[in-house]
């Protein structure tokens, strides 16, 4: 007797199903990054202002990404993307800021009410919770974020944002540059010299 092997396919629109998983689909109308705004905060800081725009309204935007990261390195590029960068979450509805540690992979479970004293740092920034914010407006949310950096992290680096909305669904867009900027080595030098 012959064995015949068979592999079922399932087709089910609006959605796809991995495993026993559902994975919600990519759409066109979802939250998507617009625009970012790097600008010195007057210390050794820089203030990030990123715009998301949704068509149900900027309230509908549940969170944001902003993650600085080295030379060509996009999120998600290879393994162990996220270890030892600058990655950020903003939580809009609960007003929290968390920070991917050193290590990379999740995002910390501590996190920075906006506008507190806290901060948040691995070894290449550290996150001032005072100085962030959000802003609503019609169907565009704004939120700020200043940024102080490890002079070990010094060098090229870009800034790619990404936006999750109320019905999960995640900008396509997470992998293109939104800016750039440099960030100085401050290290003072050595005297080397003896008197």
């Amino acid at each position: 007797m012959r064995h015949r092997s068979f592999v079922a396919v399932s087709i089910v629109f609006g959605g796809l199903l991995v495993g026993c998983r559902r994975v919600a689909p990519m759409r066109m109308d979802s939250s998507v990054p617009v625009s970012l705004a790097i600008s010195p905060d007057g210390g050794l800081g820089q203030r990030f202002t990123a715009t998301f725009e949704d068509p149900k309204g900027g309230s509908h935007i549940r969170e944001v990404t902003v993650s600085v990261m080295s030379g060509g390195l996009r999120p998600g590029d290879r393994k162990k993307w996220s270890a030892k960068e600058c990655l950020m979450r903003y939580d809009v509805q609960a007003q929290k800021i968390f920070l991917v540690p050193n290590v990379g992979g999740m995002y910390g479970t501590h996190a920075a009410k906006a506008g507190s004293s806290a901060t948040l740092e691995n070894s290449q920034c550290t996150v001032m919770a005072a100085q962030a914010s959000s802003e609503i407006s019609g169907k565009t949310l704004t939120v700020k974020l200043t940024v102080e950096f490890a002079p070990e992290f010094a060098g090229e680096k870009r800034v790619y944002l990404s936006s999750g909305d109320l019905d999960g669904v995640w900008s396509a867009n997470y992998q293109q540059a939104f800016g750039s900027l440099t960030v100085a080595d401050l290290k003072m030098p050595q005297n080397l010299s003896k008197n």
